[in-house]
C-alpha cells in the first residue's frame, strides 16, 4: 500500500557504506522508519527532502513485513533556514525531536504532536524567536500525553492561585498554594517556583533552563523513562558559547 504523507525528519543515521536509516514523524502514520538505499550518494535525488529537521512531503510503501519501509519519493516542502542560521533555535528543534522520537511509540497516531511540533519549528525559524519557546512545548506536549501540569489553580485544595505557588509536586501533577505548602520547607526551589507563576501570567521567564529542566523531567516522570534527551547537553553547550 502507497502513502503520501507530510513528515518531519527526527533523525537519520547510516545503515551501510551508501545508505540511510531515517526515522520521520508523518501526520498519518506517526514516527515511521525507513531504508534509504543509496541515499549518501551525490547523485542521489531527494537527499534534502531528508536531512534532519526538514519538513517534507514522502511517498512510501507501507509493508507487514518490516519495520523498514522504503521510500518511493520525497520531495522539500520546508528547510528551515532562518533556524538553522540561528545555534540555539536549532539546539532546541534537536530536543524538541529526540523527545518525540524517544517517547512515543512506533506508528501510533500523532497527528496532534505532528501540527505541535511543526508550529514549533515554524516559530524557531522566525526572528526574534521567544525565548521561552521550548518550556511552554514542553508544557503542551505533556498536556497532550494526559499529564497537565497544574499551574493556575493548588492540587491539594483547588483553590486558584493568586500569587507564585508554594511548592511544587509533580507526583501530585503540578503547584500547591503556599496555605497547603505551609507544613513543611518548600522542595521545588524558590525561583522556579516564581517562574511558574510568571508563566501562568504569561510574562518573561528569568530562570527559562530551570523551567525546561523541571518540565521535561516530569513528563519522564509520569512517562516513567529513564531514557535521556541528548541533546538537551548540547542546548546547554550552545547556550554557553553563545553567551561568551
Amino acid at each position: 500500500m502507497l502513502i503520501k504523507s507530510p513528515s518531519i525528519i527526527l533523525h537519520r543515521y547510516p545503515y551501510s557504506d551508501s545508505s540511510w536509516v531515517v526515522k520521520a514523524l508523518t501526520a498519518s502514520q506517526g514516527v515511521v522508519s525507513f531504508l534509504v538505499k543509496g541515499g549518501k550518494r551525490h547523485e542521489f535525488s531527494f537527499k534534502n527532502a531528508l536531512d534532519p529537521l526538514s519538513f517534507s512531503e514522502i511517498v512510501f510503501k507501507k509493508t507487514s513485513k518490516s519495520e523498514l519501509y522504503f521510500i518511493k519519493e520525497a520531495s522539500l516542502i520546508k528547510w528551515f533556514p532562518e533556524m538553522r542560521n540561528n545555534l540555539e533555535a536549532l539546539a532546541i528543534a534537536q530536543v524538541m525531536a529526540e523527545v518525540i522520537l524517544r517517547y512515543t511509540p512506533q506508528e501510533a497516531e500523532l497527528e496532534k504532536e505532528f501540527s505541535l511540533l511543526l508550529n514549533a519549528f515554524e516559530s524557531l525559524d522566525s526572528s526574534p524567536i521567544s525565548p521561552s519557546i521550548l518550556v511552554q512545548w514542553l508544557f503542551e506536549i505533556n498536556d497532550l500525553w494526559g499529564y497537565t501540569i497544574a499551574i493556575q489553580y493548588c492540587v491539594k485544595c483547588g483553590t486558584t492561585l493568586k500569587e507564585a505557588p508554594g511548592d511544587f509536586f509533580p507526583e501530585l501533577g503540578g503547584c500547591l498554594c503556599k496555605n497547603c505548602a505551609s507544613d513543611s520547607v518548600p522542595r521545588a526551589n524558590p525561583l522556579f517556583l516564581k517562574d511558574l507563576w510568571l508563566f501562568n501570567q504569561n510574562m518573561p521567564l528569568e530562570k527559562i533552563p530551570l523551567m525546561e529542566k523541571a518540565f521535561l523531567l516530569y513528563l519522564q516522570r509520569h512517562l516513567g523513562s529513564s531514557q535521556e534527551i541528548h541533546s538537551v547537553q548540547w542546548l546547554k553547550e550552545v547556550r554557553k558559547i553563545c553567551s561568551q
